[in-house]
């Protein structure tokens, strides 16, 4: 193909502009249209919204607690979190929605027992020991008020805690920055859960998940790529060991965990977040690299003001302030090792505030929020408005993806209807997070404009358009400062969510981070159409994939975490000639587009950087011009956005197939008979061997099939079994005598052996196998196997020849007048078998490689010099990638590929990618054809071989 490179060719230019134009005049395949009302929001501090965060692989949950249907119904309803918000400001800058647990207490003091045990645990036990039991409750001392609000995760639900910051991986969830969470524990000085009253404000301060001593673990982020880190090779017989344990250890423990689980009626098949079931006890763990801000340690003090107290919850808000130890990491991987990191580490302990509002449930006063904290209920209080205001519905959906950057459609309905003169820009905000030079953010507002449509609605408009490719954050204030109803009621808490709006690839700014090289080095979208070769000439009736790339760079001025990295789309391939021209392969829909730096090494090798669409077998010379689309998908889209790349196209006329015929050598251990499973073995080879020249040569289809076998000729083989017979015995003595040895036999062999035959020079196996192959050869040509064969493979035994393929070319003096021979070539191939320790796989590929010959094809690389200097040569390219080599091993029947690149690696084999042409018999199906062997077999396969004579 000639590939289309900003500003492109004149003639994709036109097409653009006439779908352009098209696409103007009327909407193009809507995705459907959104009712007057989007559902009703789900709340973050559900179950299903708190199991969002985790990141299941690296979350530790031996016991199974991690299944929805552990929190269902009974006792665990009423303690399931209110809902909160949560800032960070100062050293960090982060924030969102947050989940507030039920008013709990810290017995400071009094008896010894067991506090707030309910009955029914109480009936429980009697039922487990067979009588009554009688456990006293702690009383006395004093009772001090906790408060304890956390970003939407189970892992703090159920802990107290963030644990790993690789244990969190979520988009966004609620606002906050990507791969994020916090945990703060808030208690009160001297106020009980008796003396809180509406409208008081209390001191207060941030303590440790004990409900004592400074703050710890308040917030964790990361972003970045994760890879398994494998054991190092041990250095020592001690440190093998060492490593052996360990891996045994883990696989006892990893069985009895799950036997536990199985035999306590655990159901692991929905259980999320099982690092025990999905523990890889052969690797080391895993490696992350990217960046870490973690915020372990603060000294933080402040107030809460309650603002009203129900039957139900305390609301209320919080500001709390002082210093705190942020570090922040820099990880990239290491030449340690795989999964290996090099950790830069930045350490300060900085000013720290964070505030935020809660409606912490007030519903029952007995047991455990969590040890050592009890459930507690406060008396209700009547101050603040009787009702509360609540957000019904909004627009756009939580976390929702491709938002349009000119209008995101920002609309929110409510309860009840709304007072006019709270309808003003710090009501509702939007902001995303700039990066601060340090690999954090600093939160950015972006200016809104809120109004009315509808008493109970509001509109909320960016009073310019918004970034491609940002993740925002909409807050809607609570408090008597925020939206307020007629009456005066407000929300109890902010409402925190996000979105993404879409990525522009519409743009051609410069760009090389993830891309190839033969790729265009700007934005936007781009296509190879591939059948052997990429960016070769097409021929007809040969399966195709058509490759495309999704192009968009990091934005330096946006931090990483409120960048988009990956968004959800429909692909298809149409002739670039019509707007609705027929798709040319089945359309890909709901596909994950990921930003091109944003993938690991593995990934480019299996060919995941690229949508990969299959299907298409081209007729010569059908289209021009191809034109991939990526259409972002969207919750509400009336008109969707619809982006395209073009690629222009070049043929090549060939049509040709192949018809290769292959033969035994009635000769040494095949002359009696040809034994059944070599005749197996020769069937199996010429299977993949065809199959496999399918994939690499510009051929439609090829067929390998028996030829008429030569019958066996006695005094050939005799002939042939004395020369072997003579080479193994000066083989095994030139392993045993020195060189000078050696010489001197060779010298009496050829001056004193008799009979008179035996004085000629002892000839080579490949001169033996030269003679037999054309001894075939002749047979061949007086049967007239080449009036139905292209050309003719030959196997010969393995064990008896120990010599793998060659292609036989006319002799020199026949080259101004060949005869019929140099124009009806043939391969001979030592035919391996199990058992003999080659693989199969390298019959095939050895074929293959010698059809490369018959059509002119040279060793790459070409050596000279002796037979050492050849081996240490070929040495150097081994496990290896060989530049030129780019393009996919197309399965035949067009809907599967294999990855062959240079520059992104080989899917079938992750130490090398050598060429076809490389001149040393090994697993040959795992090389390639260069791009440039591939374009003289495009013009050698239109010759008759004569024309191919060296």
């Amino acid at each position: 193909m000639i590939k289309s490179r900003a500003p492109g060719p004149a003639l994709i230019r036109g097409i653009a502009a006439l779908l352009a134009l098209a696409a103007a005049s009327g909407g193009v395949m809507a995705q459907g249209e959104c009712g007057p009302d989007a559902p009703p929001p789900v709340p973050l501090c559900s179950v299903a919204g708190m199991l969002e965060a985790v990141n299941p692989s690296q979350t530790l949950d031996v016991f199974g607690n991690l299944n929805p249907a552990a929190f269902a119904g009974g006792a665990n309803r009423d303690l399931m979190p209110g809902q909160a918000s949560m800032s960070f400001a100062g050293g960090l800058s982060a924030g969102g929605a947050a989940c507030a647990r039920h008013l709990s207490v810290r017995r400071l003091g009094g008896t010894e027992g067991v506090p707030g045990i309910d009955a029914g645990t109480a009936d429980m036990l009697a039922d487990m020991i067979g009588e009554d039991v009688d456990i006293p409750t702690a009383s006395g001392g004093t009772r001090q008020t906790i408060f304890e609000v956390f970003s939407p995760n189970i892992i703090s639900y159920q802990g107290g805690g963030l644990g790993q910051p690789l244990s969190l991986r979520h988009g966004g969830t609620g606002g906050w920055p990507r791969n994020s969470g916090a945990h703060l524990v808030i208690a009160l000085k001297g106020a009980g859960p008796g003396d809180l009253k509406a409208g008081e404000t209390y001191p207060a301060k941030a303590v440790g998940s004990s409900g004592t001593g400074t703050a710890s673990g308040l917030y964790s982020a990361w972003t970045g790529q994760i890879r398994p880190r494998p054991y190092l090779p041990p250095n020592t017989e001690n440190q093998r060991r060492e490593q052996e344990f360990e891996k045994r250890t883990c696989h006892r423990l990893r069985r009895q965990f799950l036997s536990n689980m199985e035999a306590a009626g655990v159901p692991l098949g929905s259980t999320t977040g099982r690092q025990v079931r999905d523990m890889d006890c052969d690797s080391d763990g895993i490696g992350q690299a990217g960046t870490r801000t973690t915020v372990t340690g603060g000294s933080l003090g402040g107030t809460v003001t309650i603002d009203q107290i129900t039957e139900t919850a305390v609301i209320g808000r919080f500001e709390l302030s002082g210093t705190a130890k942020i570090e922040r990491q820099k990880r990239s991987w290491s030449t340690r090792g795989p999964g290996r990191v090099d950790v830069d580490r930045d350490t300060d302990t900085g000013a720290l505030s964070v505030s935020g509002r809660f409606a912490a449930p007030n519903m029952r006063n007995m047991g455990f929020t969590r040890p050592p904290f009890e459930v507690t209920q406060a008396p209700t209080s009547n101050a603040g408005p009787g009702a509360q205001l609540r957000l019904t519905s909004y627009r756009p959906r939580r976390d929702a993806k491709n938002l349009p950057w000119d209008n995101p459609g920002i609309r929110l309905s409510f309860n009840r209807p709304l007072d006019p003169a709270s309808i003003v820009p710090g009501a509702v905000t939007l902001e995303t997070g700039l990066a601060d030079g340090q690999g954090g953010a600093v939160m950015a507002p972006v200016k809104v404009r809120p109004r009315l449509a509808g008493a109970d609605t509001v509109i909320v408009t960016p009073r310019k358009p918004l970034r491609d490719g940002v993740r925002y954050r909409v807050t809607v204030r609570a408090g008597p400062n925020g939206l307020r109803g007629t009456e005066g009621a407000y929300l109890p808490v902010d409402q925190v969510w996000g979105f993404d709006t879409m990525v522009d690839l519409d743009d051609t700014d410069p760009l090389s981070a993830g891309l190839a090289d033969h790729l265009a080095q700007t934005e936007g979208i781009e296509s190879d159409t591939i059948q052997v070769a990429t960016n070769a000439k097409l021929v007809r009736g040969k399966p195709a994939v058509i490759r495309t790339y999704a192009k968009w760079r990091t934005d330096p001025q946006i931090a990483p975490e409120w960048q988009v990295t990956s968004f959800p789309a429909h692909v298809r391939a149409r002739p670039g000639s019509g707007l609705d021209a027929p798709l040319l392969t089945p359309e890909a829909r709901n596909v994950t587009i990921r930003r091109p730096d944003d993938f690991t090494d593995h990934e480019r090798r299996m060919a995941e950087n690229s949508i990969n669409l299959y299907g298409w077998t081209p007729d010569y010379e059908e289209l021009r011009v191809v034109r991939t689309e990526i259409e972002p998908v969207r919750d509400c889209a009336e008109s969707p956005r619809i982006f395209s790349g073009y690629e222009e196209i070049a043929w090549d006329p060939l049509d040709r197939d192949l018809n290769i015929g292959y033969v035994f050598a009635r000769v040494g251990p095949w002359y009696d008979f040809i034994p059944q499973n070599m005749i197996k073995e020769g069937a199996h080879t010429a299977k993949r061997a065809a199959r496999y020249m399918e994939q690499v040569f510009p051929v439609q289809s090829v067929e390998m099939s028996e030829a008429p076998a030569p019958p066996p000729d006695p005094n050939l083989n005799d002939k042939l079994v004395a020369a072997i017979d003579k080479a193994y015995q000066f083989e095994l003595l030139s392993e045993t005598f020195s060189k000078d040895t050696m010489g001197t036999l060779r010298w009496l062999n050829s001056v004193l052996a008799n009979p008179p035959a035996m004085t000629e020079r002892l000839r080579k196996r490949d001169n033996i196998r030269a003679e037999l192959l054309n001894h075939v050869q002749d047979h061949l040509i007086a049967n007239g196997a080449y009036d139905s064969y292209d050309l003719v493979v030959i196997y010969m035994p393995y064990e008896w020849m120990k010599l793998l393929g060659v292609t036989l070319s006319p002799r020199i003096d026949q080259q101004d007048n060949p005869t019929a021979e140099a124009a009806q070539p043939f391969i001979g191939m030592s035919l391996t078998k199990a058992l003999t320790g080659r693989k199969r796989i390298a019959n095939s590929g050895a074929i293959t490689h010698e059809v490369g010959h018959a059509f002119g094809l040279g060793h790459i690389p070409s050596f000279q010099g002796n037979r050492a200097s050849v081996n240490a040569a070929r040495d150097r390219y081994e496990n290896t990638r060989w530049e030129g080599i780019e393009g996919m091993r197309m399965d035949p029947g067009g809907q599967h590929g294999l990855n062959k690149s240079y520059e992104d690696g080989n899917a079938e084999s992750e130490s090398e990618l050598l060429p076809l042409m490389f001149p040393r018999t090994q697993v040959k199906e795992t090389l390639f054809i260069t791009r440039r062997n591939y374009d003289v077999m495009l013009k050698n396969l239109k010759k008759d071989f004569i024309s191919l004579s060296p």
